[in-house]
């Protein structure tokens, strides 16, 4: 599914996107000539939702939401409407693929490691006897710059994947295996 468009010039929204009747709603409430309003909450969605953010890194959904509020501008207190979490929940059913869904447990797995990494203290003891071993720590590190590549591949496959699902439009169809 597709939420944003640009031609060049300026943002739209997608026409399919505004089938989705939450965001079709967001967007006939709020008045305003330039529906500043709209794209904020859609800014949210995208940046909170969609595989591709740069805020995907923030695996905690709490901490890319304080990140996302404070880039687009909302109040430290400002949550998301009734309508805008519904849209939220189609779009990200929407945009789920076999390829986002290891990419997303690839970042979790990636930040777990970050997180031990960055906890793991080697001179800590308990009984007299480390509590980490040196070998396994030397062992983590090592796989870094392997997970890191791996990645970047991972995140390459998502954007051709998503690239395969912008080009099937109109009477275009998708060969069979074409999506694997």
């Amino acid at each position: 599914m597709k939420l944003i468009e640009f031609d060049g010039q300026e943002f739209k929204i997608a026409d399919e996107a505004l089938l989705i009747r939450p965001i079709r709603e967001m967007f006939r409430k709020d008045k305003s000539t330039k529906k500043e309003e709209f794209w904020r909450q859609i800014s949210y969605m995208w940046f909170m939702c969609d595989p591709r953010s740069t805020y995907q890194y923030l695996v905690d959904d709490k901490e890319r939401s304080v990140e996302v509020k404070k880039q687009e501008g909302f109040e430290e207190s400002w949550e998301p409407s009734v309508q805008l979490r519904e849209a939220m929940d189609i779009y990200r059913r929407q945009t789920t693929t076999t390829a986002a869904l290891l990419l997303e447990g690839m970042r979790k797995g990636i930040d777990n490691l970050r997180k031990f990494l960055a906890e793991v203290d080697l001179f800590a003891t308990v009984n007299d006897k480390p509590v980490y071993q040196v070998a396994t720590v030397t062992s983590a590190l090592k796989q870094v710059p392997e997970l890191a590549r791996a990645l970047v591949e991972a995140e390459k496959a998502l954007a051709q994947d998503f690239a395969t699902d912008d080009n099937a439009r109109g009477s275009a169809q998708k060969a069979v295996g074409e999506d694997v």
